[in-house]
Order: structure tokens, then C-alpha cells, then sequence
């Protein structure tokens, strides 16, 4: 059987959905299979957009049988330099207006035929969030990370729930098969989105063997090019955006600090700033917290498992998650977590971790006070996670993700 599967979605996406993309490839380029693997990277997307991650060129450098196929930009003439140089765009604009639904219409169309004529001896494809495309012929494949804009769309901005209720319609008529990342997110595909529950199938995301147990001595070498101490700092890992909670998280953290003053370490923040961040940091402020509330922003991935290493504890509030992955690697890595009882977090903390209602900021403190102040739960919580996250692995991910193509390819 040959599969083919997008990757042009790495060139673009960023925290959970990039890492577990990426992760899946590489345990299936890594497995024995019968099946032949085919790697698709469409163009066009904008350079402005695309980036090259020194992941994804390792990645392509052990595959051979990568297929890059070109097609049409959406162009817009107010873009041109010349029109801009001698300040036509009003003109431009309005012509682009006009111009827009026929030129989008050429650009599908010649996207359908260049996929076709380049994909015609694939029997599974796996789209991507980037390219919501069904190959005539094959089974078609996508994935559901979450549902965040259907259930929380004040979260997000116009631009996303547009993007994603495409992807949404793509799912509901053209797609064979939909991989879910958890029970919680399949639920939600079934109740929200009317899918057949036979359809969809859970495959959980892995944890990076990169994540785990570190000696003391590199854990502070490498803490201490960032500033920090181990075990005095609280840690969060996550994008700077509504949906992670942080402006809770910090309020929690005022009311454990005003407590415990000489007590409560410091709180690390560490993920790039999303949408609405600004309220983030305005709490802060507002708290007087500066001197307390670190923001690491976007580190190497090299760094992120002395990061979690080094913590006192970890906390993870989310309001929603399709899986949660920071929390898998927290455990992985012996840190005791504190997370939400909400969406997939429980089916991923399992009994690793102490659960709270991520809108109750008093519930919230409460936890981390009892975490900070109990040395013995603290390390039956690092016990228990390192336990849990041995049971997610990106090898047992491509596996199931291999049979799900395999069942759908017989059906």
C-alpha cells in the first residue's frame, strides 16, 4: 500500500499541532512496514510564512520519496511593487475584490490537477490543516487535534474560525476517516460535528525520548544560561493565549505569594505570544508582579527538558486541550503537575497529577500551596507521572496510525 501524507503543515504550524505532526513522521519513517511512505510538500504558501525548522529538513533527509508539487499564489495586485510605488492600490483593491472568487476558483482548480496527476498511485492520503484536499481514488485521511473555535470560539481570532470551520466542512463530507488525538476530542467530533463514531479512531500522541530524569549537575549548568535555580521556580508550558488560562494562573499565584511570601518561587512562562496575550501581562502588572513572573518566551527544544527538570512543580490550567502534551512531558520528565479536570487533561494525567477546575483560581492556589508545602506528595506525583508517561510513545502513535490507514484501506 502506498500512503502519502502532507507535510506542508510544518512549515507553518507552531507548539502541539506542529510537534505532534512532526513526531508521528518520524516514528513512521523509523518503523519497519510494508507500506510505502510518501512525503507530499505543496506549494505554494507564502515565503513571508513558510519557514524551514531544522527538524523538518533532518526529517526530510532520511526519506527519498518526497514529492514537492507546485501550483498557482493567490496573488493580489495591491501587493505589486510598481502599484504601490505610484500609489494605485484603492484601484488595485477594488480590483482585487472583484478579481478574487475567480482567481480562487483557477487556483483550486489547478491544485486539483496537479495533486491528481502527482498523487494517482496513492491509496491513503492524510491531509493536513494546511491542505483540506481528497485525492480521487484514495481513502482519505485528517486529523482533529481540538474543537477550541466551535466551543470557545471568544478565544480565537476571525481569521482561525474561518480556517478551521473549513477544515470542519472538509471533515463532515469529504473525509474517510478521522483521527482523533483523544476520547475527549472524538467525543466533541461526534456531538459537534454529527461525524458517525466508527469513523473516527483515537490515537494518542507520544512523549519525545528527549523528555526524562536529568543529573542534577547538567539540570543547573543548563538553568543557569537562562538566569535560573533549580526548584525555585514554578513552571507553565503553552502558548501565551486565552484558551491556556494564564491570567488565572497568575491571580492563583498572587494569592499563594501574598500567603507564603518567603516561601512561594518564582513563576516561569514558557511559549511564544499567541492571540490576546495583552491581557496576560496587564494582570501582571496590575499585581505587581514583575519581579516574580518570568516570561522565557519561545526556547530551544534542547532546553526544554531542564526547564521541566529544574521545577518545583508544574502547572497547566488549560481550559480545553485536544491532548495536553506539555503535562506528558512534565511527567516524563519526574515534575509534579497540577492541571485541569477538563477536556482530555484527565485521560492524559491519569491519577499523576492533582486535578482542578481551571475557573476556580482559589482551587487553583489551593493546589499549588499543597504541592509547595508537601515534599512526600511531591514526590509521589513525580513517581506516578514517570510511570503514566511511559505509556505514550510516538513508536506505539505511528502504529496505531498505520493500522487505522490499514482498516480504512480494506473498507
Amino acid at each position: 500500500m502506498k500512503i502519502a501524507v502532507d507535510i506542508t503543515v510544518l512549515y507553518i504550524a507552531g507548539a502541539g499541532v506542529f510537534y505532534y505532526r512532526y513526531n508521528l513522521l518520524k516514528a513512521m519513517l523509523a518503523l519497519p512496514s510494508p507500506h510505502e511512505l510518501v512525503l507530499l510538500d505543496y506549494s505554494p504558501i507564502e515565503e513571508w510564512v513558510r519557514n524551514d525548522p531544522e527538524q523538518v529538513k533532518t526529517l526530510l533527509a532520511t526519506h527519498t520519496d518526497i514529492r514537492r508539487i507546485t501550483g498557482l499564489k493567490h496573488r493580489k495586485l495591491a501587493r505589486v511593487g510598481f502599484v504601490q510605488k505610484h500609489g494605485l492600490q484603492p484601484l488595485a483593491g477594488r480590483m482585487d475584490q472583484a478579481l478574487d472568487r475567480s482567481w480562487h476558483k483557477l487556483c483550486e482548480f489547478e491544485m486539483n490537477r496537479r495533486l491528481r496527476k502527482h498523487l494517482a498511485d496513492v491509496d491513503v492520503f492524510h491531509s493536513s490543516d494546511v491542505l483540506h484536499y481528497a485525492l480521487p481514488g484514495a481513502r482519505n485521511v485528517t486529523t482533529i487535534y481540538d474543537l477550541t473555535t466551535l466551543l470557545f470560539p471568544e478565544y480565537h481570532t476571525a481569521l482561525v474560525r474561518e480556517l478551521q470551520a473549513k477544515k470542519f466542512h472538509f471533515i463532515q463530507t469529504q473525509a474517510d476517516a478521522v483521527i482523533a488525538i483523544s476520547e475527549s476530542a472524538k467525543q466533541d467530533t461526534v456531538d459537534h460535528l454529527g461525524l458517525d463514531p466508527t469513523h473516527v479512531h483515537v490515537v494518542y500522541g507520544g512523549v519525545d525520548s528527549s523528555y526524562h530524569p536529568l543529573p542534577p549537575t547538567v539540570v543547573a549548568e543548563t538553568l543557569g544560561s537562562v538566569g535560573l535555580v533549580p526548584q525555585e521556580y514554578i513552571l507553565c508550558v503553552g502558548t501565551m493565549e486565552p484558551r491556556k488560562n494564564l491570567v488565572r494562573l497568575i491571580q492563583a499565584y498572587h494569592q499563594v505569594r501574598r500567603k507564603f511570601p518567603r516561601l512561594t518561587p518564582k513563576l516561569v512562562h514558557v511559549g511564544m505570544k499567541g492571540w490576546m496575550y495583552e491581557d496576560v501581562l496587564t494582570q501582571v502588572h496590575a499585581l505587581d508582579l514583575e519581579d516574580d513572573v518570568i516570561f522565557l518566551g519561545r526556547v530551544e527544544s534542547g532546553l526544554l527538558p531542564a526547564l521541566y527538570n529544574g521545577a518545583r512543580l508544574f502547572v497547566y490550567p488549560s481550559i480545553y486541550e485536544g491532548f495536553g502534551l506539555p503535562v506528558l512531558e512534565a511527567m516524563a520528565c519526574g515534575t509534579p503537575v497540577i492541571t485541569s479536570n477538563t477536556s482530555s487533561l484527565p485521560e492524559v494525567a491519569g491519577d499523576a497529577a492533582i486535578l482542578v477546575d481551571p475557573y476556580d483560581v482559589t482551587q487553583i492556589a489551593e493546589a499549588m500551596e499543597q504541592m509547595l508545602a508537601d515534599q512526600d506528595q511531591r514526590a509521589t506525583s513525580s513517581q506516578r507521572g514517570l510511570d503514566r508517561a511511559a505509556r505514550f510513545t510516538w513508536e506505539a502513535t505511528a502504529k496505531r496510525t498505520l493500522e487505522v490507514y490499514e482498516n480504512i484501506a480494506r473498507n
